[in-house]
C-alpha cells in the first residue's frame, strides 16, 4: 500500500514521541555514578570483574597477553568508583581504561603484572594533614582537563578543571597521588610535605584515540581506512557561519572554493579526491559534493531557492543553518574501506558530522560571545577608474573613431545626450565624482553571536544543550542573516544493558540577498556603470535607471536604489533529529536501532519596485514559493565484538536502512496591471494578476542493507570488508539495485621485533584498502520520466508533449578506487607523517547530454563516458619547540589530483557555454576556448591562432582548443601554532597553484570600446595607439567590432594564489586566578580572516569562482576582524 507524506509523518511521530518521553523520563532518574564495593582477599582478577560486572553491568574488554586475569589480588573499597578500584588493583603500574560505550570498557595494562599486591595501608595519624592544589599538563605544558587524580588507598580523588586545575582538601602529608589521564601514561606522586605540585604527564605509546567511522566508531590503532578528522574548536571560533567554508584546508584532498561571500551563503565547489561525476555543476552542485552525515542522519544540502545564482554558487546554503559551535569533530572518510558502508552515496567522500555530548561530572556552563566587522578588501576597487580616468580614455576613444568629427565639443554634447540623468556643475562639468562603493557597500558590517551551553550527567543520564543567536549584516547594504537555533543532545541508561537517547536541534533562519541578477551583480555594476551616473540626482531621489540615447532606453539599473527599495527574503525552519536505542545481550552482542528526520521548509519572498522598468514592462512584481521537504531515516543495526583468543579479536556489523525523502513546492508571481508597487496582502485584489503559478511534489526511496567484519591479530594485523546492497527509486527496474563493497587491511610495523626498541619510529603503520562505491544522487527522481509541457497548436488547441524524454536505462555512476597509507610518528611523537596515494575510476558519467532539434526534444540524460582521477596527500605536523612557557608547533598539508576523461560513450560533450569541453584524454571540464595571440603592431587589431598555427584577426577563423583547466594541480595549507605562558597565537595560510580562472567580467571590463561607456578596468588605459605599437591592448574605438573582447585566452588567468587565511590570538585566564573569579575557563580572543591575497588576479579574490573556473563578480568576500570570549562555570 502506497502511504502519503502525511501518514508517513504520523508514524514516524508516533515512534518518536513515546521514545523522547522515555528518554526525558529516565534522564529524572536522579541515581548516583556507578559505586562498587567489594571485600576480596586473594581472588583471581577475572573473579573480580565478574563481581563488578554484576554490580554495574560493566564489561571488560582485555588482551590475555596483557592482562593476567588468573592473577590473585586483594581488593577492599566501598562505594567506590571504577578509576579507584583499577588503581587499587593495578598500583604502580601503567594501564588505560577507555570507555567504549556506556557498559563496555577496554582495558590494556602496560607492564605486565606481578603475583600479588599488597594493600596500601593508611598513613599514622601522628602525620599533618594538608590541602594541596596543582596542575596536570602533558610534557609540552599544554593542561590535560578531566585528568584524574587519587589517593593512593583511600576513595579520596577529584577531575582537573578546564585549565587543568586540581584541588584536594584534608590529605595526609606523606600520602601517594596517582594522576592519569586517558592516552596518558599514569604517575604516581610522592607528596613529601608538599602543597603545590606541577605533574607532567607522558602520552602514552598505545593510546586509544576514538575516531567516528561509518555507523559507529573504531581507533586510529586498528582502523583500516583513510580518515581525516577536524576537531570542533579549529572551526567554532571562525567568522564563517557555516562548518563547510571553514574546512578549506585543513583536510588533505578536500578542496573547498568559496564563491561568494554572501551571508549564509555556500561554497561553490566542494570536492573531495577530484570531480568523481559528470552531473553539469550548473543545474546540481551538490551531486558532486561529499555526503555529509550529523549524527547518523544524512543531511539535504540542496539549494531550492530561486536566489541560487553565480554558475551553480549557491546563495543559500541549507548547512548553515547548522551552528558550528555544536560540533565536537567531524571525520572526512577518503577512501573506500571508509566510505563503502554509505554505498550508493558515498562516491564522492563522506563527511561524518558529531555534535557535542555531556560527560559524567560537575555540570558546566559555557558562555560564548563573539563581535565581527567585515569590509570589502581594497583589492576588489583597486583597478576602477575615476570619473577623470574614465573621461580621458573614453575622449580618446571618440578620437579614435574619428578625429575630425569627434571634436572636445561634439564628444561633451553627445555625453550630454547619453547620460540624461547626469549632475552637472556651475562650469556645467560632470559633478561629482559618485562614491558608487560607499553607495552600495557598508564600511564595517558587524555580526554579533552569542550562545549558553549546559552538559553534564551522571552515571544514568547525561546531557547537552544550547541556544545560539547569531546576527549578520552583509558588506552590501540591506543583506545579512540571522540565525536562532537550539540543541539538546541527551542520553539515558535506564537499565544496564539499555541505552536510549535523543539528538536534537531545530533552527529559525532569515536571510537578506540582493535582488539583483548575476550580471547586476553588486561588484559587477560598480566596476562597470559608468561615474557619470549619479547615486542620486540634484534633488536628492534617486535615479532608478540609467541609460544613454535618451530617458526611455535604460541599460542597467541603480544598484544603490535596487538595494534600498526591492526586496529578496530567504526564510528557513529547520529540524534535524535522532532518536535510538541501543540494548546489550549475549555478553558480546549489541543491537541499536534508530529513526531521524531532517525537515526543511523554506520561503522565498521576492518583491520588485515597477520603478526599475519601463515602457510597457513598467509593473510592480511579487515572487513567492515554499518548499517544504522531509528527508526520514530509519536503521537497525546488529554488533558483535568477540575476542575469540587472547591473540584473535572479530567483530562484525549486519544492518537494514530506509530512506524517504518527499518535496512539496508552490510559487506563484503577481504583477500590477499599472506602475503601483503591490504589496503582500495586496496580491489578490483587483487590478493584480497571476502571472505565473507553478508546483511540483516528489517522493523518493532507498532501501539498503549491509554488513562489515573485523579482523584482528596480536592487535598489530587487522582486515575489514564490508558490503552494501542499495535499491533507488531513482532508476528504472532494469536498474533499480546496486552492490557496493571494500576491502582494508593495515599492519602495525612497529610492533614488529626488528623495530619495537627504535629510536627512531615511535609509531608506523601500512594500509591499504579497495572497493566499488556509487552516486545515486546523480540522478534527479524525474530522470526515468517523460517531461511534459503544454502548448497550444494554431494559437487555439491545447496539446501536451513531451519536452525532455526519460531514461529507465541510465546506470548508476559507480567508482572503483584503491588506496594505500602510511601512518608514522617519530622521535617520541614530536614529528607526525601521513601519506596516501590513491586511484578512483568512475564509470557510466551521467549527463544531459543536447539533443538535435529534428528529434523534436531538447536533451536526455544518459551515461556518456568514464572518469579517472589519481593523486597523492600529504599530510606533517611537527613539535618544534616544548617547553613549560614556550611552544611551537607547525602543521602543513599537500594534495594533488590528476583528472581524466578516459572514455566517452559519445563522441563530443560541452557544456552550454561553450568555454568548457570534455574530451578523452583531458580533465573533465577542460577550458575550451580560442587561443590569444595578441594584438597585430601594424593596425591594433586582435589576433587570435588559427588551425594552421598562424595569427588571424578574423575571430571565427581562429580555432579553439583545450587550453587549461580549473581543477588545481596541488593545494594545501600551513598552520602554525606558537605559545608563550598563557597567550596563543594561530596563522592558517592556504594555497593552490596550477589551475585556470575565465574572468569573464573582463570581457565587459576591457572591451576595447565595443560597449565603451561601460566603466573599463584600469588595464585598459594601456593600448595599441599608433602603428608599430606593441601592447597587450587593441585600438579602442567606439562600437568596436573587431571582436577583441569574445571569448579567448585572453581572459584566462594563472587561478594560483596563497591567502593568508586567519590569524588568532588568544588569552587565557591563568588558573590561579580561575577559581577566584568563579570560572573553571575563560578564554578572550581576537583574529583576522581573509588578510592578505598573493595571486596573478589583482583585483578580485581568486577564491571567488564558481563551480566551473569562472570570475563573474559575484558578491565578494570580505575581510573581516572578530573579537571573542569562552568561558566555563
Amino acid at each position: 500500500m502506497r502511504l502519503t507524506f502525511t501518514a508517513c509523518m504520523r508514524r514516524v511521530l508516533l515512534l518518536i514521541i513515546p521514545l523522547f518521553l522515555c528518554t526525558i523520563l529516565f534522564a529524572n532518574d536522579s541515581q548516583d555514578g556507578e559505586k562498587i564495593t567489594l571485600f576480596e582477599k586473594a581472588v583471581p582478577l577475572k573473579t573480580v570483574f565478574k563481581k563488578i560486572t554484576s554490580q554495574t553491568g560493566i564489561k571488560f574488554v582485555y588482551s590475555n597477553r596483557l592482562v593476567d586475569d588468573e592473577q590473585k589480588v586483594d581488593v577492599s573499597v566501598k562505594n567506590a568508583s571504577l578509576d579507584e578500584v583499577m588503581q587499587q588493583i593495578f598500583y604502580g603500574r601503567k594501564y588505560e581504561l577507555q570507555r567504549t560505550s556506556p557498559k563496555s570498557v577496554v582495558l590494556i595494562v602496560h607492564e605486565k603484572v606481578v603475583s600479588s599486591v599488597t594493600p596500601i595501608t593508611a598513613p599514622t595519624n601522628d602525620v599533618a594533614i594538608i590541602d594541596i592544589a596543582g596542575t596536570v599538563s602533558d610534557v609540552t605544558g599544554e593542561k590535560l582537563p578531566g585528568a584524574t587524580v587519587l589517593v593512593r588507598g583511600t576513595n579520596k580523588a577529584t577531575m582537573t578543571d578546564g585549565e587543568g586545575r586540581f584541588r584536594l582538601a584534608g590529605v595526609f602529608a606523606n600520602a601517594k597521588l596517582w594522576v592519569s589521564y586517558t592516552g596518558y601514561e599514569g604517575e604516581e606522586v610522592k607528596l613529601q610535605g608538599q602543597r603545590e605540585l606541577n605533574v607532567k604527564l607522558q602520552r602514552g605509546e598505545n593510546r586509544l584515540s576514538e575516531v567516528v567511522v561509518a555507523y559507529g566508531t573504531t581507533t586510529q590503532r586498528s582502523n583500516t581506512g583513510a580518515v581525516t578528522v577536524v576537531k570542533g574548536e579549529q572551526i567554532q571560533n571562525l567568522p564563517n557561519r557555516s562548518f563547510d567554508k571553514s574546512l578549506q584546508g585543513l583536510v588533505p584532498g578536500l578542496q573547498i572554493t568559496n564563491g561568494t561571500g554572501q551571508p549564509g551563503g555556500g561554497v561553490s565547489s566542494m570536492v573531495q579526491r577530484g570531480v568523481s561525476s559528470g552531473v553539469d555543476p550548473f543545474t546540481n552542485i551538490n551531486a558532486r559534493n561529499p555526503l555529509i552525515v550529523i549524527d547518523g542522519i544524512p543531511v539535504s544540502q540542496d539549494n531550492f531557492q530561486r536566489v541560487q545564482k553565480a554558475g551553480g554558487t549557491p546563495v543559500t546554503n541549507p548547512l548553515a543553518q547548522i551552528n558550528p559551535s555544536d560540533i565536537e569533530s567531524i571525520s572526512v572518510l577518503r577512501d573506500a574501506a571508509a566510505i563503502s558502508l554509505y554505498g550508493s552515496k558515498a562516491s564522492n567522500g563522506v563527511i561524518l558530522v558529531t555534535t557535542k555530548r555531556g560527560k559524567t561530572g560537575r555540570t558546566t556552563l559555557s558562555l560564548r560571545s563573539q563581535m565581527d566587522v567585515s569590509y570589502l578588501p581594497k583589492r576588489m576597487t583597486r583597478s576602477i577608474p575615476s570619473q577623470a580616468e574614465y573621461l580621458a580614455l573614453l575622449y580618446e576613444t571618440y578620437r579614435n573613431t574619428n578625429p575630425t568629427l569627434w571634436t572636445d565639443a561634439a564628444i561633451r554634447k553627445d555625453l550630454f545626450n547619453k547620460f540624461p540623468y547626469r549632475v552637472l556643475g556651475s562650469d556645467t562639468s560632470f559633478y561629482p565624482d559618485p562614491a558608487w562603493t560607499d553607495a552600495i557597500f557598508e564600511k564595517g558590517a558587524k555580526t554579533f553571536s552569542n550562545e549558553i551551553s549546559l552538559s553534564g550527567g551522571n552515571d544514568k543520564t547525561i546531557y547537552y544543550l544550547n541556544v545560539e543567536y547569531t546576527k549578520q549584516d552583509g558588506i552590501v547594504k540591506n543583506t545579512g542573516f540571522d540565525r536562532k537555533s537550539f540543541r539538546i543532545n541527551m542520553e539515558n541508561r535506564p537499565f544496564n544493558w539499555l541505552t536510549i537517547g535523543t539528538n536534537t536541534t531545530f533552527s529559525y533562519n532569515v536571510q537578506n540577498v540582493t535582488n539583483l541578477t548575476e550580471t547586476e551583480s553588486t561588484y559587477g555594476l560598480i566596476s562597470t556603470l559608468s561615474p557619470l551616473n549619479p547615486v542620486k540626482l540634484n534633488n536628492g531621489k534617486y535615479a532608478f535607471s540609467y541609460g544613454w540615447g535618451g530617458p526611455v532606453t535604460p541599460i542597467t539599473t541603480n544598484p544603490a536604489a535596487k538595494l534600498e527599495y526591492d526586496v529578496t527574503k530567504a526564510i528557513s525552519y529547520r529540524g534535524i533529529s535522532k532518536l535510538y536505542g541501543e540494548a546489550s545481550f549475549l555478553k558480546y552482542f549489541s543491537f541499536k536501532s534508530s529513526v531521524g528526520i531532517d525537515f526543511m521548509l523554506s520561503e522565498f519572498k521576492e518583491k520588485s519596485d515597477p520603478r526599475f522598468r519601463v515602457g510597457t514592462s513598467n509593473v510592480g512584481s511579487i515572487i513567492e514559493s515554499d518548499v517544504r521537504r522531509a528527508n526520514i531515516i530509519a536503521n537497525n543495526i546488529l554488533n558483535a565484538k568477540i575476542p575469540i583468543t587472547n591473540k584473535h579479536n572479530i567483530d562484525f556489523l549486519l544492518g537494514q536502512e530506509a530512506q524517504i525523502i518527499s518535496d512539496k513546492s508552490l510559487a506563484g508571481e503577481v504583477k500590477a496591471d499599472s506602475t503601483a508597487l503591490p504589496t503582500y496582502d495586496q496580491i489578490s485584489s483587483p487590478g493584480y494578476v497571476v502571472s505565473s503559478l507553478s508546483g511540483r511534489s516528489t517522493r523518493q526511496t532507498l532501501l539498503s542493507w549491509f554488513g562489515q567484519i573485523n579482523y584482528g591479530y596480536k592487535k598489530k594485523y587487522f582486515i575489514s570488508t564490508s558490503i552494501r546492497r542499495d535499491g533507488s527509486s531513482r532508476f528504472g527496474s532494469r536498474e533499480l539495485w546496486g552492490t557496493f563493497w571494500s576491502s582494508g587491511a593495515s599492519w602495525i610495523v612497529s610492533e614488529e621485533p626488528f623495530l619495537n626498541k627504535s629510536s627512531f619510529f615511535t609509531y608506523l603503520k601500512l594500509r591499504g584498502s579497495v572497493g566499488v562505491s556509487g552516486n545515486s544522487g546523480a540522478v534527479n527522481p524525474s530522470t526515468k520520466f517523460d517531461v511534459l509541457s503544454q502548448g497550444l497548436y494554431a494559437d487555439r488547441t491545447a496539446v501536451i508533449m513531451t519536452t525532455f524524454p526519460g531514461n529507465s536505462d541510465i546506470k548508476w555512476e559507480r567508482t572503483f578506487s584503491w588506496n594505500a597509507g602510511l601512518d608514522t610518528r617519530f622521535f617520541h611523537d614530536k614529528i607526525l607523517l601521513n601519506i596516501d596515494v590513491y586511484n578512483k575510476s568512475t564509470k557510466n558519467l551521467i549527463y544531459q547530454i543536447d539533443l538535435p532539434s529534428v528529434s523534436g526534444y531538447r536533451t536526455v540524460n544518459d551515461n556518456i563516458g568514464d572518469l579517472r582521477n589519481r593523486g597523492i596527500e600529504v599530510s606533517a605536523s611537527a613539535n618544534i619547540i616544548s617547553r613549560p612557557n614556550i611552544r611551537w608547533s607547525l602543521s602543513a598539508n599537500w594534495s594533488r589530483n590528476i583528472n581524466k576523461l578516459v572514455k566517452a560513450y559519445v563522441p563530443f560533450v560541452a557544456l552550454q557555454t561553450g568555454n568548457l569541453v570534455n574530451e578523452v584524454g583531458r580533465n573533465y571540464n577542460s577550458f575550451y576556448l580560442v587561443e590569444w595571440a595578441g594584438v597585430n603592431p601594424d593596425n591594433g587589431k586582435p589576433q587570435w591562432i588559427d588551425s594552421s598555427g598562424k595569427a588571424t584577426t578574423v575571430y571565427n577563423s581562429a580555432m579553439k582548443k583545450v587550453v587549461g583547466k580549473p581543477q588545481p594541480d596541488g593545494f594545501g595549507s600551513v598552520i602554525s601554532s606558537i605559545g608563550y605562558k598563557n597567550f596563543d597565537l594561530n596563522i592558517q595560510l592556504y594555497y593552490q597553484y596550477g589551475n585556470k580562472v575565465l574572468y569573464e567580467k573582463l570581457m565587459i571590463m576591457m572591451n576595447d570600446g565595443a560597449s565603451a561607456f561601460i566603466n573599463q578596468s584600469a588595464a585598459a588605459q594601456q593600448y595599441w595607439k599608433k602603428p608599430g605599437d606593441v601592447s597587450d591592448n587593441p585600438r579602442r574605438v567606439l562600437s568596436n567590432t573587431d571582436g577583441g573582447n569574445r571569448a579567448s585566452t585572453r581572459y584566462l588567468i594563472d587561478g594560483g594564489y596563497i591567502k593568508l587565511s586567519n590569524v588568532t590570538f588568544t588569552y587565557s585566564l591563568p588558573s590561579k586566578y580561575l577559581s577566584r573569579a568563579g570560572f573553571s575557563m575563560f578564554k578572550i580572543f581576537i583574529q583576522g580572516s581573509n588578510l592578505a591575497i598573493w595571486s596573478p588576479i589583482k583585483d578580485q579574490d581568486p577564491d571567488n569562482v564558481n563551480a566551473i573556473g569562472g570570475i563573474s563578480s559575484p558578491y565578494p568576500n570580505s575581510k573581516g576582524f572578530s573579537i571573542g570570549l569562552q568561558s566555563n562555570f
